[in-house]
């Protein structure tokens, strides 16, 4: 089992059951719904299947469903697509009308309150760049700055202007509701602006009574990196979107700003997810760039807790095959990380808190002994969490009685979480580790396992004991 964590898109391209089976063998951890592009009755059907491959499979798979986000686009065009001319001009206007290359309308008409003279204005996914020459509150006059394709309803973004444009829609709200309803494990929230938009989501799973689904905070404009360590605070997970965060921000510093972001959420102890584009061009080909090789490796030794792949097999033609050739990358560079040396670079403070003092020990403990598991018995999964954290060399084998707290532990890195009963004793939990590990790992005569718990079970409510049992 590879340590880092693998998303996969499911669209038109892997919608059929025995297609997500597949990409689910070939080594992918959760699956993801977009929102934006899918509807509730498609999303239902995929959860639904998902469960019962995972069912049939014995396997943990998360389910993840991504906000639509309270994003602007423009209207519908008469022919479906409009071609633009570098030096014409195209007007924006806040009335509803069908468009062509001379106007267009957008779907949220207050904004052309707050689009300013000299503003940059980037359609579909920043392929056109137009620039205001006028804007009399009804109608904004650009400049087309390059030749290129628009499509109805693709992406409008204004880097360089704030809009006041109400976070949760009721597209979204509706989408939320959907997936408590679907005990969904994660919700991906797109075009987060600061961490009070967090809390609005956090709000509304508090009314529907839900504590299980996870918030990851997609980070895509220039106001999330502004707010980034508080939306970290905030978020049980941050998504890098380089896609729509390389709209608005110089696509040169991207990759710093990816190590910049993996290593603040890593420090608050959160989940880091890097997305978009890893193995973008096996949307048509069987096999990947060396670039993207290196994209997928390099996220990998930053110690990324997962990697994403969107359209590759949503809409790619080898969806199975790009999700078997990511955990192929994914395998070969984690044989040749050193875990010592990670260990010893996590900063950390002094640690008071019992459960983590016993998880850097289990850790140290484990690369020291070369152990080939660590089983941790959790009944909230907070200590594999702090486990994971500290990046072991071992797997580590989170064992829980409650499905949703092992479903929640899918994305943390190096975490194998498993459903297991509920034991009554101590001795009974260190049986039921060794036997837990001997059904997911191959254990032979003299090999190490580390088991952490609770004891006695029925007094204490924290992680305070670690064992190494030798197998004989």
């Amino acid at each position: 089992m590879n340590k880092t964590k693998m998303i996969a898109t499911i669209g038109p391209s892997s919608k059929e059951e025995n297609t997500i089976r597949e990409i689910i063998k070939a080594g992918a951890d959760v699956i993801r719904i977009n929102m934006s592009h899918a509807s509730t009755d498609f999303a239902r059907d995929i959860i639904l299947k998902t469960r019962k491959i995972s069912n049939e499979l014995k396997t943990e798979v998360g389910i993840m469903i991504d906000t639509r986000g309270p994003e602007i686009r423009i209207g519908n065009l008469a022919n479906g697509v409009v071609k633009l001319v570098k030096g014409n001009k195209i007007r924006i206007i806040s009335n509803v009308i069908v468009g062509d290359q001379n106007m267009i309308s957008i779907t949220v008409p207050a904004i052309v309150n707050h689009i300013n003279v000299g503003d940059r204005i980037l359609l579909n996914d920043g392929s056109v760049e137009l620039k205001v020459v006028a804007n009399d509150n009804e109608t904004v006059i650009c400049d087309i700055l390059n030749d290129g394709f628009i499509t109805s309803n693709c992406s409008l973004n204004v880097p360089d202007a704030s809009f006041n444009i109400k976070f949760l829609s009721n597209y979204d709200k509706d989408t939320i509701r959907f997936a408590s309803e679907m005990e969904v494990d994660f919700l991906a929230l797109s075009l987060v602006n600061s961490h009070l938009d967090v809390l609005d989501v956090n709000d509304l799973l508090i009314e529907l009574n839900d504590s299980h689904i996870q918030i990851i905070s997609k980070i895509e404009n220039k106001s999330a990196i502004d707010n980034i360590k508080e939306i970290i605070k905030m978020s049980d997970g941050i998504m890098i979107s380089r896609g729509d965060l390389g709209i608005e921000i110089e696509v040169e510093k991207i990759p710093s700003l990816q190590k910049k972001i993996s290593r603040l959420t890593k420090e608050q102890e959160k989940i880091a997810i890097v997305a978009t584009e890893m193995l973008a061009s096996m949307q048509n080909s069987p096999t990947p760039t060396r670039a993207e090789v290196s994209d997928v490796a390099n996220a990998v030794i930053d110690g990324t807790d997962a990697v994403m792949l969107s359209s590759e097999t949503a809409i790619g033609n080898y969806p199975v095959e790009t999700v078997s050739t990511m955990n192929r990358i994914i395998d070969a560079i984690e044989k040749e990380m050193d875990y010592n040396d990670i260990l010893l670079d996590i900063k950390r403070t002094d640690i008071e808190d019992i459960s983590k003092a016993i998880s850097y020990s289990c850790v140290d403990c484990a690369n020291r002994v070369n152990a080939k598991a660590i089983v941790c018995s959790t009944m909230s999964g907070q200590t594999a969490k702090d486990i994971s954290n500290f990046r072991p060399s071992s797997t580590v084998i989170a064992i829980s009685p409650d499905v949703k707290v092992v479903r929640s532990l899918v994305l943390n890195y190096g975490i194998l979480p498993l459903f297991v009963p509920m034991v009554s004793s101590t001795d009974e939990m260190v049986n039921l580790s060794l036997v837990s590990a001997s059904k997911v790992i191959e254990l032979n005569t003299k090999d190490k396992v580390i088991i952490v718990g609770s004891f006695p079970l029925s007094d204490v409510k924290y992680t305070n004991f670690m064992k190494i049992e030798e197998i004989k």
